[in-house]
């Protein structure tokens, strides 16, 4: 049997030969000649119209195939934006609830910062007080310049305190660098939200205008279809056009693609997760910086405050010492000034009893010259004569005696007020140390006008005037050397 291709092909070169043979010679065929040329034409169009309905059928189908292909891959596409749509807003969900998480650490860890550095500031006020209470102490007497309990304690507080400073120092800068630290997190965070936030509008975009223009073809192929008369997409078998177009180089190239695809997209995701971890680690390690900070002001603060509290008790264990010692020292000066008075006394009546031996010495001495003039005969050594020179021997001696005796009050005396001066010295020294340790411990750490300064305290003023009533305060000079005598 003759295919209508062969025959369509044998039309084209025989038609146009028969016309021009009828042409030259009509006459010349016969009936049965004539019936074959009309039966001919007849197969031939019978052919053509075989090839147009072959032709219609496959059109239909490729129509069919191709609004199938059509559909499937709106769905197909649709379906990717819905869920890349959703990934995005995940993600997106999440990277804002870390970015607003990392700005709640960043402004704690700005907060602890300021702490940081009140606690900074805090320490220049009694570490100023130390100071100033060294150079006050420095100004007492020379012999009152022991290296005295006060002092150890003065010199251990005031290291205290500069090595708070030196660590709370320390920890605000490392607290400075993670505030830098997490302040490009957040920015890093907030330029890759804003990215993904602008890629979804788009896909957001893309998703509603996919949806009108998946409306609008599906209305056109129900249109078209209901006016053809060939099934709709939905009653379409499965194409066969659509896997011939997946095979080959083209496949494999799709597949490559594809491949490509879902892996930029789990690397997106990946890196968003990635960033939202870092930044949890970060966020870990500014709250355990956090704690450390509040630690360390917690541990500064004590720390000072005991050394402070060390300091006071021992100046005022050095007061009471230096009253005790006071005590002391008025009491054996009111002694001393007792035994001045008495030997005052002892010399004035060996004085008196040496000048009682002069009219006894006279009287000796004139009854030996009388008895000079006696008569020759008489002029003997008698008795009387025995007795005046005994007397006399007797009264030199005491005489001699008294004189001595009046020699070792007087050197007596001398040095009794000699230590009467050293004890008042003494006393001016130490009632010196006492007001400049009571000036020390009157005075209180504060600020003035924003500069750390040591002010006198309302609240021990009172105390110290019960110690010493003549106690007058005097910040940043040197005290009165001309104390009154007194511990009471």
């Amino acid at each position: 049997e003759i295919s209508p291709q062969t025959r369509l092909r044998s039309a084209t070169f025989v038609a146009p030969r028969a016309r021009d043979a009828q042409q030259l010679a009509m006459s010349m065929h016969t009936t049965q000649e004539w019936a074959q040329s009309a039966q001919y034409n007849v197969h031939q169009a019978q052919a053509a119209h075989r090839k147009a309905m072959d032709q219609q059928d496959r059109s239909s189908r490729a129509c069919g195939e191709v609004v199938s292909d059509n559909m499937g891959m709106y769905g197909e596409l649709h379906s990717s934006l819905e869920h890349k749509v959703k990934t995005s807003q995940r993600l997106l969900d999440k990277l804002q609830h870390r970015a607003q998480s990392v700005e709640n650490s960043l402004q704690h860890t700005r907060q602890t910062l300021m702490k940081l550095e009140d606690a900074l500031v805090a320490k220049d006020a009694p570490l100023t007080l130390c100071t100033w209470r060294m150079e006050q102490r420095e100004r007492r007497p020379l012999k009152e310049q022991v290296r005295d309990g006060v002092e150890v304690c003065l010199e251990v507080e005031k290291a205290t305190l500069i090595d708070a400073q030196r660590k709370l120092k320390e920890f605000i800068k490392k607290t400075k660098a993670t505030i830098h630290t997490l302040e490009s997190k957040l920015d890093e965070l907030r330029h890759d939200i804003q990215q993904k936030t602008q890629a979804l509008s788009v896909d957001e975009l893309c998703i509603r205008t996919t949806s009108r223009s998946l409306e609008t073809v599906a209305d056109r192929n129900a249109y078209m279809a209901a006016r053809s008369g060939t099934p709709t997409s939905r009653n379409l078998p499965p194409s066969s056009h659509a896997r011939r177009r997946t095979q080959g180089a083209q496949a494999a190239r799709h597949e490559v693609s594809a491949h490509e695809s879902a892996r930029n997209e789990v690397v997106r995701q990946q890196e968003a997760l990635r960033l939202n971890q870092s930044a949890v680690h970060r966020e870990e390690a500014a709250k355990e910086l956090r704690d450390e900070a509040q630690k360390l002001i917690q541990r500064t603060q004590r720390s000072a405050e005991e050394a402070t509290m060390k300091s006071d008790k021992s100046m005022k264990e050095r007061v009471n010492e230096n009253q005790h010692v006071r005590r002391r020292l008025e009491t054996e000066l009111r002694e001393t000034c007792h035994q001045i008075n008495i030997t005052k006394t002892t010399i004035h009546d060996t004085k008196t009893q040496i000048r009682s031996l002069e009219e006894p010495m006279e009287l000796t001495s004139t009854c030996a010259s009388w008895r000079k003039q006696r008569a020759a005969k008489e002029h003997i050594q008698d008795p009387v004569t025995t007795t005046l020179q005994e007397h006399q021997m007797t009264l030199l001696r005491c005489h001699e005696d008294l004189r001595q005796h009046h020699q070792n009050e007087k050197s007596i005396l001398q040095e009794l007020q000699e230590k009467k001066e050293q004890l008042k010295e003494d006393l001016r020294d130490k009632t010196c140390a006492l007001h400049i340790d009571l000036n020390c411990l009157t005075h209180e750490a504060t600020c003035l006008n924003g500069k750390p300064s040591p002010a006198i305290s309302r609240q021990r003023l009172p105390k110290a005037m019960k110690v010493d009533p003549t106690f007058v305060p005097n910040p940043g000079h040197a005290m009165i050397v001309q104390m009154p005598l007194t511990a009471r």
